[in-house]
């Protein structure tokens, strides 16, 4: 039997926020399940942000560990969310996107959180007058490890990632680093369910190889290590897909990426499931360098 469809937050009891010039609404989706104890971290830090004109979207797949219930306790900062069986993170995406009011969009991880205190009131500032000449607007984050351990600072200028590679794609921003214009959903569509972890990366791309994107040297996100793209069992499915971005993108990388690619994905799943975590760690931190 399908789970019925349940949905609560504060925009039901008290209304919507507004978008205004001076103070740009500000769209946070996360998508989530059975992820409670993972949440409780973006939870404080979306509550602690001293910027008050947030719009935070919860897509829940049908949860059973408590996390529904702890929506419900904090529906004083959650604006809407949902729960409901989806078909993976970019289904969930798709869903949030239809309850947006806010003109900038940032996608965060249950487990993640905003960086700082005041992170949302600094870039809201840039994001203001950023749109039409910017409609992808990025900044820095901590990568962490699985015991949000820190591991290394993401994040580089665009003049310093534009016309470059990682593996056999462009080089491109993290993507909780990044603002969407909420144009951008319009102009290129929503996320492909099809893929299971490179959804991401083609929408970036497509944006960011029309339009300049503007870099603000400031942290955003406390990322851990835990997230699909990290698990080594998808590390050959993101080739397959990738490729798949690449050929229907009229991206052309080197054919030694393919080979090196290929090598680091087999490297990759040897040391997950043979070598200390440590030595794993070790080698994830020096490959995203």
């Amino acid at each position: 039997m399908m789970k019925a469809r349940l949905d609560g937050g504060g925009e039901l009891k008290f209304g919507s926020k507004t978008d205004t010039p001076e103070r740009p609404l500000i769209t946070i989706i996360t998508s989530t399940f059975n992820a409670a104890s993972d949440l409780q971290w973006t939870l404080q830090s979306v509550r602690a942000q001293t910027y008050p004109n947030i719009q935070w979207i919860v897509a829940d797949g049908g949860s059973t560990d408590g996390t529904v219930e702890l929506l419900k306790e904090n529906e004083d900062i959650i604006d809407y969310w949902f729960s409901e069986p989806d078909r993976g993170i970019y289904d969930a995406w798709n869903k949030a996107l239809k309850f947006v009011k806010g003109s900038w969009v940032q996608f965060i991880g249950a487990g993640d959180e905003i960086y700082d205190n005041n992170t949302i009131e600094v870039i809201s500032k840039f994001l203001s007058s950023a749109f039409p000449q910017y409609e992808m607007v990025y900044g820095k984050i901590k990568l962490l490890t699985s015991e949000r351990k820190f591991l290394k600072n993401v994040g580089s200028r665009w003049s310093d990632l534009n016309n470059k590679w990682q593996g056999i794609r462009p080089a491109l921003p993290v993507h909780p680093e990044v603002y969407h214009h909420v144009s951008i959903f319009n102009k290129y569509n929503c996320f492909d369910i099809n893929l299971t972890v490179s959804a991401d990366t083609e929408l970036l791309y497509k944006s960011m190889s029309r339009l300049e994107p503007l870099f603000v040297d400031v942290f955003i996100d406390k990322m851990p290590l835990g997230g699909v793209s990290d698990n080594p069992k998808y590390s050959l499915l993101a080739i397959k897909e990738l490729s798949i971005i690449n050929k229907r993108n009229n991206i052309s990388p080197p054919f030694f990426n393919y080979l090196k690619a290929h090598i680091f994905a087999r490297l990759k799943i040897l040391l997950y499931f043979v070598f200390p975590k440590k030595i794993y760690l070790y080698f994830l931190k020096k490959y995203k360098e």
